[in-house]
Order: structure tokens, then sequence, then C-alpha cells
């Protein structure tokens, strides 16, 4: 009349469990790290040192600002520096065009500012954020990283 059904062998069963929960695994920890990529942004430039340096006229009515850099390519590609902003000092600096290669750091210098009235917010001590803008190879795209250096 009926038909018994046998249950699955216990080593079966475990063995299918355990995969059900390895693959449930990988897909936790796949979606984990596409998040944390997502969220930390790969930045391929760091800005290692930003400093704004402030000479005055004899009078102390007139100004001059340089600013000095260091920057690095993190990443595993080469980069192109394009230009670089420094929004308190209306300052863009365009066409670099500095090649690094993964790993390789540059170090540069540039007069944003020449002869300018005195201005109270370029004081020693204050804090002013320069834009390095910048495009990995192989990508259509510009990255930029923003820094604060202090005016010494």
């Amino acid at each position: 009349m009926g038909e018994i059904m046998k249950a699955v062998d216990p080593v079966i069963a475990t063995l299918i469990l355990i995969a059900i929960a390895v693959i449930a695994g990988v897909f936790v920890l796949r979606q984990f790290l596409t998040m944390a990529n997502i969220s930390s942004g790969q930045r391929f430039l760091q800005v290692q040192d930003l400093v704004f340096v402030r000479t005055l006229s004899v009078d102390g009515t007139k100004m001059n600002i340089s600013m000095t850099y260091s920057v690095k390519n993190t990443g595993d590609r080469q980069i192109t520096l394009k230009e670089i902003r420094v929004p308190d000092a209306n300052f863009t600096m365009t066409d670099l065009d500095i090649l690094l290669r993964p790993g390789e750091t540059y170090q540069g210098s540039l007069q944003i500012m020449t002869n300018a009235d005195y201005d109270v917010t370029w004081e020693k001590g204050t804090e002013h954020t320069a834009i390095f803008v910048y495009q990995v190879a192989g990508t259509p795209n510009v990255e930029s990283v923003s820094q604060k250096g202090t005016v010494q």
C-alpha cells in the first residue's frame, strides 16, 4: 500500500549543511569587502606633507604665500597629477601632468600669492586646504584628494 520513505543519511545531511554554511559565509564576506571598498574609496594619491610659508613686506602691508608639498602614489597603477587648487587663495595650477608610478613620491613648491594685500586669515598657525586633482592610468575620470596645511 504505502511506500516507506527513507531518511537522508546523517553524513550526507551534515555535508549538505556544511556546504550551505560555507556558501553563505563566502557571500557575507564578499558583501562585506565590497562595502568596505565603497566606504573607504581607494585613494591612489596620498599627501604626505603640506606647508604654507608666508613672508611679509618690510612695512607689513603686502605678503607672499608659497606652498611646499609632497605626494605619493599609493596605488598599483600610474597616476598623473593634473591640478592643484588652494581655494582660500583663489589659486589653481592646471596642466601639471606630473607622472607618478606606483610607490613613487613627488615633492614640489608653488608660489600661490605674490605681493597680495596683507590678510589676517593667512596668519602663522592658520590652516588652509589644498586640493590635488589626479587621474589614474586607464580610467577616464579624474579624482581628487584634499589636505589641510599650516601657515608657517
